[in-house]
């Protein structure tokens, strides 16, 4: 108790002496504005302005587009009509 009582004054007096603590400035504009620089495209998201852009290669998207219709088109066929292709071949007669 009488420690407790001796080191009060001479605390207050250490707190008097290294005057106001400063806090860390808040800026509500300063977070408001590094929140929305997160949504600024980077330099590798940006087109580029030196360049001129590559031309589409629409007969490769075609060609591309007519090897998975080749593939698409059958295996859809049979896994959705096998059912009727065995009705007809079946005739009923199991």
């Amino acid at each position: 108790m009488f420690a407790r009582a001796a080191a009060r004054p001479t605390l207050q007096v250490l707190a008097r002496r290294a005057g106001p603590q400063q806090r860390a400035n808040f800026s509500l504009m300063q977070n408001l504005r590094s929140f929305a620089r997160q949504f600024e495209p980077h330099p590798f998201q940006r087109l580029p302005v030196a360049s001129k852009p590559q031309p589409a290669d629409y007969s490769r998207l075609v060609r591309r587009a007519g090897a998975q219709a080749m593939v698409y088109f059958p295996l859809g066929l049979t896994l959705l009509g096998w059912p009727y292709a065995a009705r007809l071949m079946l005739d009923g007669n199991i």
